[in-house]
């Protein structure tokens, strides 16, 4: 075969290769709107926008009551650094009466006014720097408690809301016990160094659908249908 042979038979599947790989205008939406949701909303009951909030330093991870819940231990500790791997944040085990602690896990019954047991995260920013986090970990939690503990987790990481309509640890509607493609999507968009503490929401939107766009092979016909003009979380109806 000669070699115009050879390259006519690779380049077609090249192509293919590269158009499998890439993703739909409406994938790039829906990721495009979990970044929104997830990154830039204060919460499920108040959609109001807010500017971009993440760790910008070392986490110093300590147990404050591993003896509560010691097969949890290890379990909460690969979810934090899961995330953080993917983040680019560097996580240090500490003991918890050291001083430098700053991500605080407990493992609690956390039961409500209204009886339920959750788990929940507590998180401490200055400046839209994240500087504190407490995670408590319900051992009790019926729902799945390697998914309460992964989903609390990346609150912790700055991921505030809940972008139910996308495929992520996030949504109550999937409820996945792991990070998914679009999870990992979405930390590596809100941990990129362009993506800046204090970013406002309208021109973080924007750059995350860019970012997200970047990451999922969109064609620039889809980033530019999909990104410009975008102002945000929309309000909630």
């Amino acid at each position: 075969m000669s070699q115009f042979a050879v390259l006519a038979v690779l380049l077609p599947m090249t192509l293919l290769g590269v158009l499998a790989n890439a993703q739909t205008r409406d994938d790039l939406a829906t990721a495009a709107r979990a970044f929104d949701e997830g990154a830039l909303r204060r919460d499920d009951d108040n959609a109001k926008a807010t500017p971009i909030r993440k760790r910008t330093g070392p986490i110093h991870l300590a147990f404050r009551n591993p003896g509560r819940a010691p097969g949890l231990v290890e379990p909460t500790r690969r979810a934090v650094r899961r995330i953080a791997v993917e983040a680019a944040v560097i996580v240090e085990d500490v003991a918890a009466d050291d001083p430098s602690a700053d991500f605080i896990v407990s493992f609690d019954e956390n039961e409500s006014p209204s009886g339920k047991r959750n788990c929940l995260a507590q998180t401490w920013w200055k400046a839209w720097s994240i500087y504190r986090n407490e995670l408590k970990i319900n051992p009790a939690y019926a729902g799945g408690i390697d998914g309460c503990i992964i989903h609390e987790s990346m609150h912790a990481f700055g991921f505030n809301s809940h972008p139910h309509g996308g495929d992520s640890v996030l949504s109550y509607v999937y409820k996945r016990s792991a990070l998914t493609p679009l999870d990992i999507h979405l930390i590596h968009t809100l941990y990129d160094p362009r993506m800046t503490i204090g970013l406002k929401p309208a021109a973080a939107s924007q750059l995350g659908c860019r970012i997200l766009g970047e990451r999922m092979e969109s064609s620039a016909t889809d980033v530019a249908a999909v990104c410009t003009d975008r102002k945000g979380p929309m309000p909630s109806n």
